[in-house]
């Protein structure tokens, strides 16, 4: 029986797929396997799982779903492994991560482990950033407008038991599905930080947290909502902190955006004036205001 089930979801990420694969490959231990759970891709997906089928380790389920968290059920129900990771095809793992993890899950009183991540941005314009992990309470989810959890999906690993105690993926859900899956875990088992770059996340143009960022805050929002009466501060005291960081967000996103679509950072502004007029006429923003006053000298 394989040590490590690496589940991979695939759907049109064939230039980033055979990276993915062989960063695993490259772990150099030999109990793993990797189910690749591939939604009928159209692109060059194909050809790179066709070169690689017959590599032992690896598992490819190729069949159409309703989203990635039915694709990750898939390769959960199929996992044979003691330790699940679940790695995006556009991700890898640096090399020794998994003798790291053997070592640390040793270590029976141990089921869940979280790490650092390094981020690589694929327009080269940044140099890889390495993003340090932190949970410290599990309430902290339900403040989810905030970064005060910051868990990197690619660097989260469990027991199976974890699986059979908590089920699997709230398939629903097709943007914050690992927060909600991470709340759920958290109510049963401590989680085991590990000062280690444990993967590696490339920030492409195609990823849903990049295109669809308004859509994650919506799902956390009907995720957590339910829960405010868990946390002890003041309702208004939280109203308050959520607009404000709400807004901080979207200024941010109109800033990325304003040089090259100044209707999508238009919109960004009028959310942040919507959640709060007072952080957005801050001193902070007047180089935003006059990129849309003045947008071609603010281009020279």
């Amino acid at each position: 029986m394989p040590y490590f089930s690496v589940i991979t979801p695939s759907f049109n990420q064939g230039r980033y797929l055979a990276a993915c694969l062989e960063s695993v490959k490259n772990q150099n231990v030999d109990d793993y396997q990797q189910i690749v759970i591939d939604n009928c891709s159209t692109d060059e997906t194909t050809d790179v799982l066709k070169k690689w089928s017959h590599d032992p380790h690896l598992k490819i389920i190729v069949e159409s779903d309703h989203g990635q968290s039915e694709a990750l059920n898939k390769g959960l129900r199929a996992a044979q492994g003691e330790i699940i990771c679940w790695l995006n095809s556009d991700d890898a793992y640096p090399p020794q991560t998994f003798h790291k993890l053997q070592k640390i899950f040793s270590n029976p009183a141990i089921d869940v482990v979280f790490g650092d991540a390094l981020q690589i941005s694929y327009d080269s314009k940044s140099a890889p950033e390495r993003m340090v992990a932190q949970f410290l309470n599990r309430n902290d989810f339900i403040r989810w407008w905030s970064s005060r959890i910051k868990l990197h999906q690619p660097a989260v690993f469990f027991r199976r038991s974890v699986i059979d105690s908590i089920g699997l993926l709230d398939e629903q859900l097709h943007y914050a599905m690992d927060y909600e899956y991470w709340w759920r875990m958290s109510e049963h088992y401590s989680f085991h930080y590990m000062p280690e770059v444990l993967a590696i996340q490339h920030r492409q143009p195609d990823s849903k947290t990049i295109k669809a960022w308004d859509r994650v805050l919506e799902e956390r929002k009907k995720i957590f909502s339910p829960h405010y009466d868990l946390l002890k501060e003041k309702k208004s005291d939280l109203d308050h902190e959520r607009a404000t960081t709400l807004a901080q967000h979207y200024l941010l996103q109109a800033y990325s955006v304003v040089k090259t679509d100044h209707w999508a950072a238009w919109c960004y502004l009028k959310k942040a004036w919507h959640e709060s007029p007072r952080k957005v006429i801050k001193k902070s923003s007047w180089g935003l205001m006059r990129q849309f006053i003045f947008p071609v000298a603010s281009n020279l």
